[in-house]
């Protein structure tokens, strides 16, 4: 069994948020670049109204996905605490957060988890995409080790830097 229980700290809760923005920046860049080719077909049609109106709509996705992408890290993310556990037993991930009037409970197989982004100071266990990814906060280890998580996930394991 691995487990992973603690507060997530505030660094690594940054460095996630930060993670996400970069992923939805892509998504933006890719409809940015979606749009201006519109916005070409569209000039070369003879619309040169819709053409200059999906080519302002074009720079405005460019922008926002920049600022996602490039803009200040935020000083914090939230203030509340994330208290969670990740356990890892068999083919099975379970992850837990802790809240003052509930716990939240998702259960996931081992082989639903699609890619496992290691960087210095966590484990980004992602089944979904990047926004609905499982966070194990390396300094937060209980019982297992590092070894044993990687053989798990083998294969599927990216280095990131962020």
């Amino acid at each position: 069994m691995i487990e992973f229980y603690g507060t997530i700290s505030d660094y690594t809760k940054r460095r996630a948020d930060k993670l996400r923005k970069r992923y939805f920046s892509n998504w933006i860049f890719a409809l940015a670049a979606v749009a201006a080719v519109v916005a070409i077909i569209v000039f070369f049609t003879g619309e040169e109204e819709g053409a200059l109106y999906t080519g302002i709509c074009a720079v405005v996705l460019a922008l926002v996905g920049s600022f996602l992408r490039f803009g200040p890290m935020r000083k914090s993310v939230s203030n509340a605490k994330w208290l969670v556990r990740v356990q890892i037993e068999g083919d099975t991930v379970v992850w837990m957060q802790y809240l003052p009037d509930r716990t939240i409970r998702k259960e996931k197989r081992v082989d639903a988890i699609k890619k496992v982004y290691r960087t210095k100071f966590c484990y980004f266990l992602v089944y979904n995409n990047l926004s609905n990814a499982i966070l194990c906060e390396r300094n937060l280890l209980k019982r297992g080790t590092f070894d044993r998580l990687e053989y798990t996930f083998e294969g599927k394991i990216r280095n990131l830097d962020i």
